[in-house]
């Protein structure tokens, strides 16, 4: 009778329990789900009613992403699989759910913390801004292998074997602890002709400004392919690129259709008058013929004649055009000025040598105007052969002849060829800069004899490995070049940078010389004064300052300081443990007491000068530092300092010590203290390349401009521009 009032007991509570079950009360979970399945059930059941949730977990995940994509993408179904224990107090509960991509299964970590179990782990959500599939395979299970590559790296990922996945396509997307969940495809811009590009703004010539944000990486479909080139390189000028939006308009990505390969014309940024800034207050230009401005973007077209002067202002409406006094229009966009019969354009505001009175700068090709930081840019867009008929006669005398013209012209256009693919002026909407930080350009008329050298060796450049050399050039040569890696540093401020093979030093006369690093082999080559080098013709051959101690003092009171905010990790100064550290320079470096050179490249170049005050020692890095901080200019009421001159000729406060190949003595008075300083060098400008000069030197030895150019690039080959450009 017990045993079966027992079972009339247990049959009782059982249909109880269905009952309760069936009015909706979650008892059978209570009494057959762990606490961890229920603990998950909660979250989810919170999450997708958009109730608090924050007591389920450990306060560090308040703020978790996780949670807020539940809510945003409305995923309201989940399957709690399984409980897994991973420890004492820890466990790890698997769930699936169906996402974007198709069902997706994870996992939740919880620790029972005060006798109550808490989630500890959400899985990892990454919304990744941009990427291109460029694989897609079975894997195991219900999954399949992706890889998407976002830039420089490629990710590997999982997905869900339905998620409909175009390689090639470009996406953004979203993963949850490496799966891909979810993905929206980028909406493609055929852009027109690039004009300029920033960290911010990508401007096309007819379509006009769009926004990008991020690492904006750079892809070029290469046949079947897909390469990485870089972030932001895209090549100013360029015609054949597709723009990758998301659906808000913002710019994350872009794809070369095709490889860079039109080095026919270039943009140049035409500083003003004096060279100081690249911006300007107004613009006044006009020509000898008809001539038209017109904004694409703004659809506005204005025409001109011969002899009228289109005046530029910036303004808060854009930038406004006027005409004898009277306002025209005015745009936001870009301005293009052109000749209707191609004749030269003149800008009236712009003074070089060659201008003319009351025309101005003539310039050939068309002239563009933008507007930056509330001031006017103006860049000048011209044929290559046509850029370079002003650039060698402005970079070298015409009187070196015309084999030394071809070399110059030949190093030019490599210079300018690799300017086109180079990111220094992207913001501005220019490959390079009409001064000596780029190439001096359409400063003197053109010469026939430099527009004969150019013609002459139209469209030829130097290549080694398959790629246009750098052709650095200077003024003077010493009898001896300098290592790249010895002169400049990298991106990352390191120095030495990275060898260059064909940048290397070099003898520049029929003989050699060895360590030139040392300090004593050098004053005893550079005291050659008769050496019969390559660059013995030139002024700054050889040449000789002196100073004394009380204008070195003073020039390094001016230099030291401002050269340290301009480069602070290369003006340091010596801690009391003997180390040196970036520190602010002193306004009174008190009394020199010595100057020494630490460090030479191997062409005898400084590297490393350390200079000795009662207030300090400091060490001044890379060549130009040190040239600054030498600068043989009187900054004290006397008359200037002279600089003596190979050819007898006399320098007079001249603005930068000519080169870093030299050597500085001292004569001291009776208690040892620095009287005066002299400074004895040879050759003038960075030492790295070719020398125009020597240049000019091997012309009289017979040498032609081809055994020149591989003369002072090494290993190179010369090679068409148009051959470089097709890929042949």
């Amino acid at each position: 009778m017990k045993h079966k009032a027992l079972q009339r007991k247990i049959l009782f509570t059982f249909l109880t329990l269905l009952v309760t079950a069936a009015a909706g009360a979650p008892l059978l979970i209570r009494l057959f789900h762990p606490p961890q399945k229920r603990l998950a059930n909660q979250f989810f059941q919170a999450v997708s009613a958009q109730r608090n949730y924050d007591e389920y977990l450990l306060n560090h995940l308040n703020n978790h992403s996780f949670p807020d994509y539940l809510i945003q993408e409305e995923i309201i179904q989940f399957d709690i699989e399984r409980v897994e224990s991973s420890g004492k107090n820890e466990s790890r509960v698997w769930v699936s759910a169906p996402f974007h991509t198709g069902n997706v299964q994870f996992y939740l970590d919880m620790i029972k913390y005060n006798q109550e179990w808490k989630i500890s782990r959400l899985p990892e959500m990454v919304f990744h801004t941009h990427g291109i599939p460029t694989s897609a395979s079975k894997s195991e299970g219900s999954l399949m292998h992706s890889i998407i590559q976002t830039g420089e790296d490629s990710l590997e990922l999982s997905a869900p074997s339905t998620a409909d996945i175009n390689i090639g396509q470009p996406i953004s997307f979203t993963t949850l602890d490496g799966v891909l969940i979810d993905f929206q495809p980028l909406q493609p811009v055929k852009l027109t002709k690039i004009l300029s590009l920033s960290n911010t703004t990508l401007e096309d010539k007819e379509l006009g400004y769009f926004d990008i944000q991020g690492e904006f990486p750079v892809f070029v479909e290469d046949g079947h392919s897909i390469q990485f080139k870089g972030c932001f390189f895209l090549p100013i000028g360029v015609t054949q690129a597709v723009l990758y939006q998301t659906a808000d308009q913002i710019g994350r990505m872009a794809v070369l259709t095709h490889p860079f390969e039109n080095y026919d014309s270039i943009r140049v940024l035409l500083k003003n008058s004096d060279y100081t800034s690249s911006l300007h207050n107004k613009l006044e230009i006009t020509s000898q013929y008809d001539f038209e401005v017109f904004s694409l973007p703004s659809g506005i077209q204005i025409p001109f004649e011969s002899n009228q002067t289109a005046e530029f202002r910036p303004s808060e409406h854009g930038i406004e055009v006027w005409k004898n006094g009277d306002l025209l229009s005015a745009s936001l966009f870009r301005w293009h000025i052109r000749s209707k019969t191609g004749q030269p354009l003149y800008v009236k505001t712009i003074y070089r040598e060659q201008a003319l009175p009351r025309m101005g700068t003539p310039y050939r090709g068309y002239l563009e105007t933008a507007m930056m930081d509330g001031f006017l840019t103006l860049v000048n867009e011209v044929d290559l052969e046509e850029y370079l008929y002003s650039v060698v006669p402005s970079e070298m005398p015409v009187k070196f002849g015309l084999e030394a013209l071809k070399v110059q012209a030949v190093a030019a256009r490599a210079y300018a060829a690799r300017a086109m693919q180079s990111p220094g002026y992207r913001a501005y909407g220019a490959h390079l800069d009409d001064s000596v930080a780029s190439q001096v350009y359409n400063n003197i008329s053109e010469q026939d004899v430099a527009t004969h050298a150019v013609n002459e060796t139209a469209g030829m450049v130097p290549v080694y490995s398959g790629h246009i050399v750098d052709t650095r050039f200077f003024s003077t040569s010493c009898g001896y070049t300098a290592n790249f890696h010895e002169v400049w540093s990298n991106a990352e401020n390191e120095f030495p940078s990275e060898e260059i093979p064909y940048l290397t030093a070099k003898a520049q006369y029929e003989g050699n010389v060895p360590d030139l690093d040392r300090e004593e082999n050098f004053r005893a080559f550079l005291d050659q004064t008769t050496l019969s080098g390559y660059d013995k013709f030139s002024p700054f051959f050889r040449w000789e300052v002196k100073m004394s101690r009380q204008q070195m003092e003073a020039i390094l009171s001016y230099a030291l300081p401002v050269l340290y905010e301009q480069q602070p990790v290369f003006i340091l100064t010596k801690t009391a443990d003997g180390s040196y550290e970036s520190e602010e320079i002193p306004p009174d470096i008190g009394t020199l007491l010595n100057i020494e050179v630490l460090h030479r490249g191997e062409g005898g170049n400084m590297m490393e000068l350390e200079i000795s005050t009662t207030h300090g020692i400091f060490k001044i890095t890379k060549e130009y530092n040190i040239r600054r901080a030498l600068e043989p200019v009187n900054r004290l009421s006397e008359g200037p300092i002279e600089l003596l001159c190979h050819d007898g000729s006399i320098r007079r406060d001249f603005p930068i010590l000519p080169s870093a190949f030299a050597y500085i003595d001292y004569s001291r008075d009776a208690e040892g203290n620095v009287k005066e300083i002299s400074i004895h060098g040879g050759g003038y400008g960075h030492g790295v390349g070719m020398s125009q000069y020597g240049a000019y030197g091997l012309t009289l030895l017979g040498k032609t401009w081809q055994d020149i150019i591989l003369h002072y690039y090494p290993g190179s080959e010369l090679s068409s521009l148009h051959q470089i450009g097709r890929g042949r």
